[in-house]
């Protein structure tokens, strides 16, 4: 699960912007008026499929407001929700919102479609999943950004969109897709150039657990490995939904990748 602002393959910045906002140098830390609250979920109406005109089926997606900075005029940040649930913690901290105590910003969070609890469709079946994609997530901000512009008489402020790692490419994306929309976006460690095969991101980990230790990469990469011939093996497959306290919706299949099991 990748949260914004932090990434695994390194700290770096994308700004994509029609202007910059001045005085980000003199910024101090947020200071939280709203320290122990609970964030209400909220729920959108949201477009099922934004590129077929004859489906008109929609459905529920969350999504969390933070109103204590926002000051009339104030720009809209918009914080993009990616591969996991939209954690309501990013409501209260974060240097998102040292920006927006700072600019009187408004904050929205929409968490990213068939993750966490905005469920389009009923199963992930593989026609269901064709409405999982980055082109439809782009469309989901675009459409709601749209209405809560309308509803909210936010139209004409300037929203500024935030993500780090996959959210932070949707971020830099929806900037170039629907510039008419976005006035500027923060994209924090966005891998922009998609790739099939993105050997760097475990060359950082690796890096990572020799900084302390030489033979602490060679000793995951052995468990890794032991790992994957287990969940290849029918006699040691049972095992590991007990050895890892596995519990989920939907059960383990036999040769389910060893990504899957890592990322549970």
């Amino acid at each position: 699960m990748c949260f914004p602002f932090s990434a695994p393959c390194g700290w770096r910045l994308v700004a994509v912007a029609e202007g910059r906002f001045k005085g980000f140098g003199k910024f101090n830390v947020v200071h939280d008026h709203n320290q122990g609250a609970a964030f209400e979920e909220l729920w959108f109406t949201q477009k099922l499929d934004h590129f077929n005109g004859a489906d008109s089926r929609v459905w529920k997606q969350r999504y969390f407001v933070n109103e204590a900075f926002y000051k009339p005029g104030g720009p809209v940040f918009l914080m993009i929700g990616g591969e996991g649930p939209a954690n309501p913690a990013w409501m209260k901290e974060g240097t998102w919102l040292t920006y927006a105590e700072k600019l009187g910003a408004l904050c929205f969070m929409l968490e990213h479609r068939f993750y966490g609890k905005s469920h389009p469709t009923a199963d992930l079946s593989t026609d269901n999943l064709r409405l999982l994609s980055s082109r439809q997530a782009l469309a989901d901000l675009a459409h709601f950004r749209t209405v809560m512009g309308e509803t909210r008489g936010l139209t004409n402020r300037k929203w500024v969109a935030f993500g780090g790692s996959y959210p932070g490419s949707l971020a830099a994306w929806f900037r170039l897709k629907y510039p008419h929309l976005v006035h500027a976006s923060v994209a924090t460690s966005a891998p922009v150039f998609a790739t099939v095969n993105f050997p760097e991101y475990l060359e950082v980990v690796w890096r990572s657990l020799a900084s302390e230790n030489a033979d602490c990469p060679v000793l995951v990469k052995k468990a890794s490995d032991t790992l994957a011939e287990r969940l290849k093996d029918p006699k040691t497959f049972e095992n590991i939904t007990k050895d890892f306290k596995y519990s989920a919706t939907y059960p383990l299949k036999l040769y389910v990748p060893l990504a899957v099991v890592c990322e549970i």
